[in-house]
């Protein structure tokens, strides 16, 4: 790692667009509707994973599969954002290096984020002055019940895990109240509809980084 100052003048900052919700809420779904939708200007930061992929997924597409002890020596490395031990079974991490050029840039990033790391990126980006880029949404679904249904029509979870997810879920819940915005979720073409709305009001304006110093870190 090294420190980059920089003074940013006139140019314009990309935001961050943060995406949570419990696993079966539709999250990947939407979220690759609101990519196409909105390619020019929008890019998601793939999140690194240890856990295997599931049937369909595709290896730097839908996420960034590596083994743990590589996943172990970025953390060493400094090369994440954010972290964190889901079920103290798989570790998930966003690379921090595409997330802050993205800002610079002026592009939006999206990010699919678990309640659990998103303080970890207010924290640093409060350290790095740019806690106004950030945008966090809140995918909940309508009941529990609705929710069991979409994890069990996946098809990819044991009895095992399908308990844990909703016991998970409902402690994920109680975390929406510290987002900007909430969707309850519907169909998938209302949850674009909501999402692509949240998007358009947040680029009205862009936030000027005239005047803005501050200290990136990136990959040496």
């Amino acid at each position: 790692m090294k420190i980059l100052t920089e003074n940013l003048r006139m140019a314009e900052l990309g935001k961050i667009f943060i995406i949570s919700g419990p696993a079966g809420v539709g999250k990947s779904t939407v979220c690759r509707h609101l990519l196409n939708r909105f390619s020019g200007c929008l890019k998601r930061i793939t999140t690194v994973t240890t856990r295997a992929p599931r049937p369909g997924e595709i290896d730097g597409i839908d996420y960034c599969f590596i083994d743990e002890a590589t996943f172990l020596r970025y953390i060493a490395e400094e090369k994440f954002l954010e972290y964190v031990n889901v079920y103290k079974k798989y570790f998930y991490g966003t690379p921090i290096a595409p997330v802050l050029s993205n800002v610079r840039h002026g592009i939006d990033s999206l990010l699919i984020i678990d309640t659990q790391g998103i303080n970890n990126i207010r924290q640093r980006f409060h350290y790095l002055a740019l806690t106004d880029c950030i945008v966090t949404i809140f995918i909940v679904p309508e009941n529990l019940g609705v929710l069991e249904e979409r994890l069990k029509m996946r098809g990819s979870e044991s009895p095992e895990d399908l308990a844990r997810r909703l016991e998970a879920a409902k402690n994920e819940i109680k975390c929406a109240k510290n987002y900007d915005y909430i969707v309850v979720s519907g169909s998938p073409e209302e949850d674009l509809a909501s999402l692509e709305g949240i998007y358009n009001l947040e680029q009205r304006p862009k936030i000027s980084s005239s005047s803005l110093s501050y200290c990136a870190c990136e990959d040496s």
